[in-house]
């Protein structure tokens, strides 16, 4: 059979990869689409047409843009595709009953992983069957929506083949990046995260990969894509335990030599509770100069609230065990939840305004389908909103009116998708790799330009944010007018004040890129000349 797998792919998508991956070894056709932006429709569906595909998946991994497959579904049945129209992902696995019930051109929703469903749902296409009765599935019979037996987690990720990838490599500072995931799943329960709700039906919520196998894909990637930058996408990469920890570190960093592999550098997630400096100087020496830390908040009262697993003193030990090892620390701070208080924001802008050198941004805890705090919210019915998105107030009136007039004054420095301050977070990155595989007096300037243009941004924001803290604690709450005035005047004030900001980071950006090009292909062009016996001279 021929399937067409339809989702983002703006950095990678190995869900999807994975999906194609399995059933073109099963004897199946696939292609993969992109589709990220309601922009990019038309090309979408003139794509995913042309291969005359039997079936076609849709992976929807967030509610926000829930409206973009809508419109998706039909226009697919509205250009004529007569074949079985599926999806699934994070909404999917949630939300079937939401999907299915509005959109009848919707023939089936996939829950969990989606890898021997998707096989055996083109088998069933292939006999002339409709796909039902398949564990994993949810279809309609008649009137009526039926929710097959949840599939058990995929037990054996090395069984997998390796992921489709896309043709055009991510390119981050002029240097290819390759994304990759050697464990799926998490042992966290933490309430507002749907990654643990989307196992928690599963007989194996983390499973992992071995560190051989791990090596394989790697060394592929390095000798065939002249990958020397892997970002892991795990959700949990720093095993729980010491010594775990080292261990699988030490064995993926003695295999990827043994592949020869040579110089190459990762980004991971770990959580901090997990991050003691034994473990950051295996996690270096094995290439990790970047780890993202699930912090969230400053506050004891919120991470638990969270249902987070470690304390205030866990995020400043693991920050500095990071910093000493040699590894960037990044992360986001979610400053407001359903039941925080204005102390509650000003204690973690306090450990915002000690980290002003690393890149780091600011946000609301976001509700999500399937998870505890969502559960809560209905239940304390307080729960706002729709499937599509949830919303809530907060209990305090005061933290409420601050973070509305944070939506509006600083939504393009940091809470748009492409705001200032997740530019620089790559920005940082980027001017990391150049540290590393670059080092050189010009480098040393271009760090210390990126550097200082990321300390005076987020400067800027810790002020802005307290003064509007200040403001929100002492003000009459019941004159809105003024308050609505002061979010749109500070918007003003913060947009200007970014402008020549965001021009600086995209040059910066822009000449990190062009650099990073030039430095790489000189490089490459060094080792070709070597190989030959040639005296190879330094770069510079």
């Amino acid at each position: 059979m021929k399937a067409v797998l339809i989702g983002p792919i703006q950095q990678e998508n190995l869900a999807l990869g994975y999906l194609a991956a399995y059933a073109r070894a099963k004897g199946h056709e696939v292609a993969v689409v992109a589709y990220a932006y309601r922009k990019d429709l038309d090309r979408t569906v003139e794509r995913a047409l042309a291969e005359q595909p039997d079936l076609i998946g849709l992976g929807i991994a967030f509610q926000n843009n829930v409206d973009d497959y809508v419109l998706l579904v039909r226009t697919l049945r509205e250009r004529g595709f007569r074949g079985h129209l599926t999806c699934g992902g994070h909404v999917g696995t949630f939300c079937w009953e939401e999907l299915l019930a509005e959109l009848p051109e919707l023939d089936t929703v996939v829950r969990h992983d989606g890898e021997e469903t998707l096989v055996e749902m083109l088998e069933a296409i292939a006999r002339g069957e409709s796909p039902r009765s398949i564990a994993g599935l949810v279809w309609r019979e008649g009137d009526r929506v039926v929710k097959g037996p949840v599939r058990p987690a995929f037990g054996d990720l090395d069984a997998l083949p390796r992921p489709e990838r896309s043709p055009e490599p991510y390119v981050v500072g002029g240097m290819t990046v390759d994304f990759l995931i050697s464990a799926r799943g998490c042992v966290g329960e933490c309430s507002y995260c749907s990654i643990a709700a989307y196992t928690s039906e599963q007989r194996k919520s983390y499973r992992l990969r071995a560190p051989e196998a791990v090596a394989d894909e790697i060394a592929f990637a390095y000798h065939e894509r002249g990958a020397k930058v892997f970002f892991v996408q795990d959700d949990l990469f720093v095993l729980p335990g010491e010594r775990a920890a080292i261990t699988r570190m030490e064995r993926i960093k003695s295999a990827i030599r043994e592949r020869g592999v040579g110089d190459v550098v990762f980004w991971i997630k770990g959580r901090p509770e997990n991050i003691s400096l034994p473990v950051a100087q295996a996690a270096r020496e094995m290439g990790a100069i970047h780890m993202f830390l699930g912090v969230e908040n400053a506050s004891s009262k919120r991470l638990k609230y969270l249902g987070r697993t470690h304390l205030p003193i866990h995020n400043d030990s693991a920050i500095d065990n990071c910093r000493a090892a040699g590894i960037v620390p990044s992360f986001n701070f979610m400053l407001f939840d359903p039941d925080c208080t204005l102390d509650d924001v000003g204690t973690t802008l306090d450990m915002a305004d000690r980290n002003l050198d690393l890149p780091w941004n600011v946000c609301r805890t976001e509700i999500y389908s399937g998870t505890a705090l969502r559960e809560r919210l209905a239940t304390e019915g307080r729960l706002e909103g729709n499937w599509r998105s949830f919303g809530y107030r907060m209990r305090d009136e005061r933290a409420e009116v601050m973070f509305r007039i944070l939506r509006v004054s600083l939504n393009e420095r940091a809470l748009a998708i492409d705001s200032l301050l997740n530019r620089l977070i790559s920005l940082s990155f980027a001017r990391q790799l150049h540290a590393h595989f670059f080092p050189s007096r010009a480098t040393s300037a271009l760090d210390e330009a990126v550097t200082k243009l990321g300390i005076e941004a987020r400067r800027d924001t810790v002020a802005r944010l307290r003064e509007l803290r200040d403001l929100v604690a002492n003000a009459p709450l019941r004159d809105a007018r003024a308050m609505q005035r002061f979010a749109v005047e500070q918007g003003l004030a913060i947009g200007a004040f970014d402008m020549p900001l965001r021009e600086r980071t995209e040059a910066l950006w822009n000449q990190l890129h062009a650099r990073g090009r030039v430095q790489t292909h000189r490089q490459g062009n060094a080792q070709v000349r070597s190989r030959g016996g040639f005296e190879v001279a330094a770069g510079s």
